[in-house]
Formats: C-alpha cells, sequence, structure tokens
C-alpha cells in the first residue's frame, strides 16, 4: 500500500517539466555494497543467502511486470571475493549489464585497483557509471557527472557523488589518479540543473547514511537519496525534513543479501505517494540462467584452486564487533603480524577484515573473501608518544572506519581517548621505539590514519598478508580463537554507523 508522502499541508515537488493527467507510477529498483558478492554465501544472518543470478531474475520479473522501472546502484560492486581477486570487477559489471541495471556510481572499492582499471571496467558497458564530483587534472568530469532516463513519461534527473568519508578510504596512491570535489560543492548545482530538465532529481551516493542525511538538510531539490557505503539495512525509506522540502534516502545493507524496491506515486508533478520495502534474495528465488552461466564462466577457472581447504576452525572465527572493540578474528590477525615480523606490536585495521570464518573447514577461498585486498606485510618504528596518538585516533573511531586491531597492546577508552595503555604487559614508554606490524595501506596513511607517515624506517616483507596467513595455516591447521576483550570501551557507547 502506497504511503501518502506527507501531510497535504506539505508539499513534494518534484519538478516542473511536465504535467500529468493521471497518476503515474515509478519503480527504483536499488543496490549497495555488493562486493563482488556473485556466488550465494552464508553469513551469520542465514545460509544460501544472496547471489547475482537470483537478483537478476528477480529485477527482470519485476521489470517485465512493472513497466516505469529504473534500476540503479550506489556503488562498491567491486571487491570481497576471489573472483573479484582474479578479474579485476569484469564479471560484476558484465552481470549488472545482464541483470539490467540502469546506472551505478563510483565507490571507494571501485578505485582499491586504480581509476585506469575501473575505466577499463566500464568500458561498453550498457548501463551509465555517473559521478559528478571527481575531475580529471584538466578540470573535466571522469565519468558522466549526469542523465535524464525516461519511464513512463517521467523524466527522472540522475548524479552520482562519492562521499568524504568514502573518498578517505581510498588509498592515498589512487588519490593521486583525479581531482576530488566534496559532495556539499556539488549537489544544490546538480539538482537546480536537473529540475529544469527532469521531473524527479535522484542522487546516487556512495556517502553513508550519516552524510548522506546531512546532505539532504541542506540541499533542496533532490526528490531521492540511493545511498550506499554505511552498510545500512533500511527496512523503509527515512524522509529528511529541509524546509518545506523533503528527501527520501534508502539503502539495502550489503552483499547482495536484498533488492530495494521503492514505489512511487507521482500526480501533476508532485509525489503524492510511496512505498519502500527491501525484498530478500533466497534461495527460493530460480536463477536467471544466463547470469548463472556467466557467474560458472569465471568461477569454475579458479574453484579448485579456492575450494582446496588449509585448516580447521572448530569454532569458527569472528569479526563481529571489529568497529566496537576487538574482535577474535581481529586479534587473531593482529597476533598473528606480530608473531611473523618479531615485532613488539601487530595492528590490523578493521575495515581490512571483510568477512567472518565460519565454523568448520576453512578453504583457500575462505581466506581470499576475509583478506581480499593486496595488501602487503609491513614494519614501521614509532616511538611511545607517536604510538599514544595514532591510540588516541583510533579512539576517536570507536565505532567507525578507521578502527584498528591491536597485539601486544591494551588499553581503555575514555572521552575518545587511550588510557592505561600497556605494551606487551608494561607501561607504554614516550621515549622507546616500538616496531610495530601491520599492512602498507594502513603505514601509508590509508583508512584514515595520517599519523603513521610520522613513523620511521618503513620496511617491506615482501608478502601480501593473505599470502602470509595461507602460509601459517598451512603450517598451522587448526584455529584457536583468541579472547577479546583488549581493548575496554564505555559502557555507554553507543554503535555508531558503520562506513566500510
Amino acid at each position: 500500500m502506497l504511503k501518502r508522502a506527507f501531510l497535504a499541508a506539505t508539499v513534494w515537488l518534484v519538478g516542473t517539466t511536465g504535467t500529468f493527467a493521471a497518476p503515474v507510477d515509478l519503480t527504483i529498483l536499488h543496490t549497495n555494497d555488493t562486493h563482488d558478492h556473485l556466488l550465494p554465501y552464508d553469513s551469520r544472518a542465514g545460509k544460501d543467502l544472496g547471489g547475482v543470478a537470483r537478483r537478476a531474475a528477480l529485477i527482470k520479473r519485476i521489470k517485465a511486470q512493472t513497466p516505469g522501472t529504473l534500476v540503479l546502484d550506489a556503488g562498491d560492486v567491486f571487491q570481497g571475493t576471489p573472483i573479484f581477486t582474479f578479474y579485476q570487477g569484469d564479471a560484476d559489471y558484465r552481470t549488472m549489464d545482464q541483470a539490467g541495471y540502469d546506472a551505478t556510481t563510483v565507490g571507494n572499492h571501485e578505485l582499491d585497483n586504480g581509476l585506469a582499471n575501473l575505466l577499463k571496467q566500464a568500458k561498453g558497458r550498457s548501463f551509465k557509471v555517473i559521478n559528478s564530483n571527481m575531475l580529471d587534472k584538466t578540470g573535466k568530469h571522469i565519468f558522466l557527472s549526469k542523465h535524464v532516463f525516461e519511464r513512463n513519461g517521467l523524466k527522472i534527473g540522475v548524479f552520482g557523488v562519492l562521499g568524504d568519508d568514502a573518498q578517505g578510504a581510498v588509498a592515498k596512491k589512487h588519490q593521486q589518479d583525479y581531482v576530488f570535489v566534496p559532495p556539499l560543492d556539488v549537489a544544490q548545482r546538480f539538482a537546480d540543473e536537473l529540475r529544469k530538465e527532469a521531473d524527479l532529481v535522484i542522487m546516487l551516493s556512495h556517502s553513508g547514511l550519516e552524510e548522506d542525511t546531512d546532505l539532504a538538510r541542506k540541499v533542496k531539490g533532490i526528490n531521492l537519496i540511493v545511498g550506499g557505503h554505511s552498510h545500512t539495512k533500511l527496512d523503509v525509506p527515512r524522509e529528511v525534513p529541509n524546509g518545506d522540502w523533503r528527501t527520501l534516502v534508502v539503502q539495502g545493507f550489503q552483499w547482495g543479501e536484498y533488492l530495494g524496491r521503492l514505489d512511487l506515486k507521482v500526480e501533476n508533478g508532485k509525489v503524492v505517494g510511496y512505498d519502500g520495502k527491501l525484498l530478500p534474495i533466497t534461495r527460493a528465488i530460480t536463477e536467471d540462467a544466463s547470469v548463472a552461466e556467466t557467474v560458472d564462466s569465471y568461477n569454475r577457472k579458479i574453484a579448485k584452486e579456492m575450494g582446496m581447504v588449509v585448516a580447521q576452525a572448530p569454532t569458527g572465527l569472528s569479526s563481529e564487533g571489529k568497529y566496537q572493540g576487538d574482535s577474535a578474528l581481529g586479534n587473531w590477525t593482529a597476533d598473528l603480524l606480530k608473531e611473523l615480523t618479531r615485532s613488539d606490536i601487530g595492528i590490523v585495521n578493521s575495515g581490512g577484515i571483510r568477512a567472518s570464518l565460519q565454523p568448520g573447514k576453512v578453504s583457500v577461498g575462505d581466506v581470499y573473501s576475509v583478506f581480499p585486498f593486496d595488501n602487503a606485510l609491513v614494519t614501521v618504528d614509532v616511538d611511545g608518544k607517536l604510538f599514544q596518538r595514532i591510540l588516541d585516533m583510533t579512539a576517536s573511531y570507536l565505532g567507525g572506519s578507521g578502527f584498528l586491531q591491536f597485539s601486544g597492546v591494551t588499553f581503555r577508552i575514555e572521552d575518545q581517548q587511550a588510557k592505561d595503555v600497556l605494551v606487551n604487559g608494561k607501561p607504554l614508554e614516550p621515549s622507546r621505539v616500538y616496531r610495530v606490524a601491520t599492512v602498507d595501506y594502513v603505514a601509508q596513511g590509508g583508512d584514515r590514519q595520517p599519523l603513521f607517515a610520522e613513523s620511521k624506517n618503513y620496511q617491506s616483507q615482501g608478502v601480501f598478508l593473505r599470502d602470509a596467513i595461507l602460509d601459517h595455516l598451512r603450517k598451522n591447521p587448526t584455529i584457536t580463537p583468541p579472547a577479546t576483550g583488549r581493548i575496554k570501551v564505555p559502557a555507554t557507547h553507543q554503535p555508531a554507523r558503520i562506513r566500510d
């Protein structure tokens, strides 16, 4: 049942280009943060979830039944499973084409292998890659900055942004490939331009719910924000007021577990009602045969190698709570970094851990899914004074991106600072130099860790973290989770929105 958009006294204008004698229906299907989960997967939420072939079948069914459907994605299609590692995004974009997507935008993980790779993968696709705040060195837009679609006689203007937090998550070396313009500096201009060209204005945003909500409160003229980056499960759309204006914000969790559906009713140039929901992608949906074959054509080339069992995790190894304190998987990984390099301290960024290890057999593919990034193992020297600053910065990130996991270190968080710091059981010494093992992404200032640039004696260990872990597991094939509790968090701490 369609909801009335707002109270009758509040007019939700949607454009000035057209006048319609009868209500016009528009359906928006949307996804975000699918992260290369082309195959069904198991998670804490359940087994045999998602799968792009099932999602494609549902999209095609809805489009066949519902004239006037637009299919949109809010970015981070890339990165997360071995299929991306080996095929660099080609499989993701090819199946999106087959599924019938109309547009996507650029997420931070689309840039994991650099702008050149993204441009290569985007070339020749039927759907549009829309971004309005990434420019080349001459000031020109790298991607299509906006596009007007037409459905059921309605003109729908779409523009797209990479958010501030997402920009910060891009590796420093890849940030050099383009000029970033803050979303607030472009959003009003594109909203105003598209209001002259279209009946509805949609922003594809890879920014996170917090940034999307803030932008909607400051920018008028956007009817709908299709969001991503925070992996938020919005079961129903969020209405954001801005004076006499209202913007809807939708987001559909992660990994293709859901397909978002938003039905709009437009009458005389105004949105008069909407209904939004998330449609679960489960085994009850028969796969689209052509998309299933495409996925299989990529997967079968690597399935044998990825299916090799290297270890057992009798009780699993969970990454749950990795942004809210220390996690079992975070501690295990940091311990391994410390052990392999014989360092004083081991550090891994929570954002570098992309999944949990489920109880039972651990395959090569499982390790690739947990550690998908080509991050190299490195060591740096950090004096105690600088390390205290790094810990304080980490404490300020509690609940969100930039939070770190530690080995050899315990502390408590109070007033966004690290207190009672112990390094291997002894108080932190400001003048002592500690050897720290981490990954190159963090050591080079990535994941909101600029203080690491002040460290000394950067040394690459000549191996990817993922490969070092696989080698360790082959020699030590039984995984025992370490205890948690290395980081004490305030009892009153409220979990923040995760940005990934």
